[in-house]
């Protein structure tokens, strides 16, 4: 028998739906991220100035609020690049000869993740200038 229209199902049932829903979220978000490091070069380059921000954090003893603005704003540089290659490939799948439009496209949300990257050495200095100053001696 067929429930009435705008009958509501038990809650079990709709935390299940939500369950699977993010389960398969997660697994395609899992899958672009295999994706990106799989396909760009640019991606596994700052996943290595990832590891190597962790590092520079923990041996410098810094704030649990540092880690939270360096890896944060590392993390977003990261997002940006995968959009960044995610509009390449579809704007390569729309036409594979030259258009001014395609390359201005491509040029932006490259520009896009260099924003970004500038953002991310200010706030490096800010967290890590006193560090480098001492190392230097002055």
């Amino acid at each position: 028998m067929r429930e009435p229209a705008g009958a509501r199902k038990p809650w079990s049932a709709r935390l299940g739906a939500a369950t699977g829903h993010v389960g398969k979220a997660l697994g395609y978000s899992l899958r672009g991220l295999r994706t990106g490091m799989r396909l760009s070069l640019a991606f596994r380059q700052e996943l290595m100035v990832l590891a190597v921000l962790g590092a520079a954090l923990a041996l410098g003893g810094k704030s649990p609020g540092q880690w939270l603005l360096c890896a944060g704003g590392w993390l977003l540089v990261m997002a940006a690049e995968l959009f960044n290659s995610a509009l390449e490939e579809t704007l390569d799948l729309i036409t594979r000869d030259f258009s001014l439009a395609v390359q201005y496209a491509k040029d932006m949300a490259s520009a896009a993740v260099f924003l970004l990257m500038l953002v991310n050495a200010a706030l490096w200095i800010s967290v890590f200038g006193r560090d480098a100053l001492d190392l230097a001696g002055i």
